[in-house]
């Protein structure tokens, strides 16, 4: 089953990032401490840390790969893929159309901006919910927006 309303958490959505790349080899342990060697995660976190599209909680020690993934993460992590594979990242929105945008993390307001900008992020009822858990539905509107719009 897809289960389109359930939540992403921090491990899959890395993982989703490390498949599309096509599983290339992971050359190195990250050395995240809660990132288990084996685990079916294991070398998309490990990947996705190599390529600079994940750093980990503050500090670097942890990645959280059970921690259910917010709307600001996805975005952080969609960014630094798409730089990561040389696409244009320069687009930006002042997200005023949305009375949240306040409540955005400053680790993440260049990527929400970029998001929004590129309409990978719509919002919903003119909110952002920048720090709410994202779906696994949201997850496939974003990554199919991703390739829609960035890709092409």
């Amino acid at each position: 089953i897809f289960a389109p309303f359930e939540t992403l958490n921090r491990a899959q959505f890395a993982t989703i990032l490390y498949r599309m790349e096509g599983e290339p080899a992971v050359e190195t342990d990250q050395g995240f401490q809660d990132v288990v060697k084996g685990e079916w995660y294991a070398d998309g976190v490990n990947w996705a840390a190599e390529k600079g599209i994940v750093k980990g909680y503050e500090g670097g020690e942890s990645f959280g790969p059970a921690d259910m993934i917010t709307r600001e993460q996805m975005a952080v992590m969609l960014y630094r893929y798409a730089k990561y594979k040389g696409y244009d990242i320069s687009r930006t929105s002042d997200m005023a159309d949305f009375s949240d945008k306040e409540e955005v993390g400053a680790f993440a307001e260049e990527a929400m901006s970029w998001a929004v900008a590129e309409n990978l992020l719509k919002g919903s009822n003119g909110k952002l919910n920048p720090q709410s858990n994202a779906n696994r539905a949201e997850c496939a509107e974003v990554i199919q927006r991703f390739m829609e719009n960035i890709v092409r």
